[in-house]
């Protein structure tokens, strides 16, 4: 009986054969099962050299662009189908998928912890000091910015850091089985959390479909490379989900969430526009506001905020907003100035950075829809792509899960 095979050659055709006994009904040897690997009646076997350049051009392009360029690279008129080269990389990304959470919750579980990553005994654990610049160098850059109340220990020694992005990003989820009843609707995103993890100077890229599973990688990601006893410093755009998943999960270790200045001064700049009467009335505030945030003065742009000039302002309530958002943020802002000074992150551009090429790049272009399966399927794919993982994954069918990119 033929045997399909996807080479990246081109479409070959083996012959499996089997050895029965046709009075008894029973098979006792099948090549086709045992020799070689076991496929659906219609379905064709994948080389692992095919899943290769698959797998290669699903980073950057579309589903029909990539099966025609593997059917002109095979010299196919027909070959492979954009449905077929689709189902090809989602089975690949669930699997990755499937072994790093088998890792992950491996780690966890000969740790201490539960399947769901919580910790079965906080007191027993007992995180690593963080490591901090010495107090004389930052007194020396205390002093150049003018500073003179500060505390050493918020500012930790990068090396022995454990960096950790979050990020979340929807796609336009597929709509044609959305039923009209609006309250029945399901939702029109579909969300990828992305988790830039840097130690040193390496760094790994951790794609889950939301942030409880993420963080849940994350801590099995840091036993299994020894890493959960640091620091551990998160950077984060102020979300509110993110930020309680974070101190929930890690309340255990030595952990510190720091607000992204970007999104920080964006959000300021954002909601400032629609509150106050015109740009130069503005700009004006800004000028007065972003420095106080800048410095890590809260309570003073707070202050701003309060007193502002009624005449000034359109919209009290997003006024009011802001100063509740300062409150609620008020521990994850940091004196921006002086861990610029000492040569320290302020930005989780690490993050956003792996989330351009991850998801954003591949899924946000007109026209794109996706499943939840298919935009985690993919982004994993994209994730082990970048963290070099994908000759492992296809030619041993393991992952190391440890970091092994150097950091940018």
């Amino acid at each position: 009986m033929p045997y399909g095979i996807e080479s990246e050659l081109g479409q070959v055709t083996a012959y499996a054969h089997k050895i029965t006994n046709l009075g008894e009904n029973r098979t006792y040897y099948h090549s086709g099962t045992e020799f070689f690997e076991e496929t659906a009646s219609r379905e064709r076997f994948k080389s692992s050299r095919f899943k290769e350049l698959a797998i290669d051009m699903s980073t950057d392009v579309s589903v029909r662009r990539a099966a025609h360029f593997l059917n002109r690279l095979r010299l196919e008129e027909k070959g492979v189908s954009p449905t077929t080269y689709r189902n090809t990389v989602e089975r690949e990304g669930a699997a990755i998928q499937e072994r790093m959470e088998k890792k992950s919750e491996a780690a966890l579980l000969s740790n201490g912890f539960d399947r769901s990553g919580v910790l079965l005994n906080a007191e027993a654990f007992v995180p690593n000091e963080g490591q901090h610049i010495d107090q004389p160098v930052i007194e020396s850059a205390a002093i150049d910015l003018n500073i003179w109340d500060y505390d050493a220990k918020d500012y930790e020694l990068p090396n022995e850091t454990v960096y950790a992005s979050i990020d979340d990003v929807g796609v336009k989820r597929q709509t044609e089985t959305r039923p009209r009843d609006e309250e029945k609707q399901q939702p029109k995103r579909v969300d990828n959390t992305v988790i830039h993890v840097q130690s040193g100077k390496k760094s790994y890229i951790l794609n889950t479909a939301s942030i409880v599973n993420g963080l849940k990688m994350l801590i099995g990601f840091l036993l299994s490379n020894g890493l959960l006893k640091k620091q551990i410093v998160v950077f984060a755009d102020g979300a509110k989900e993110i930020n309680n998943a974070v101190l929930k999960m890690l309340h255990f270790a030595n952990c510190k969430i720091i607000l992204d200045w970007y999104h920080l001064e964006k959000k300021f700049k954002e909601q400032l526009s629609m509150a106050l009467r015109g740009s130069k009335i503005r700009n004006a505030f800004l000028g007065e506001l972003l420095p106080c945030l800048w410095f890590g003065n809260v309570r003073g742009a707070i202050k701003l905020l309060t007193a502002i000039d009624p005449k000034k302002v359109r919209n009290f309530d997003i006024i009011n907003y802001l100063i509740e958002y300062l409150e609620r943020v008020h521990d994850t802002i940091p004196c921006y100035a002086l861990r610029k000074q000492l040569g320290l992150r302020n930005s989780s551009n690490m993050g956003e950075k792996a989330n351009d090429l991850i998801v954003s790049n591949r899924q946000k272009h007109n026209g794109m829809s996706w499943s939840n399966d298919g935009s985690v399927a993919f982004a994993t794919v994209a994730a082990a792509s970048f963290n070099h993982e994908i000759n492992s994954w296809l030619h041993h069918r393991d992952i190391a899960f440890a970091p092994l990119v150097k950091a940018a």
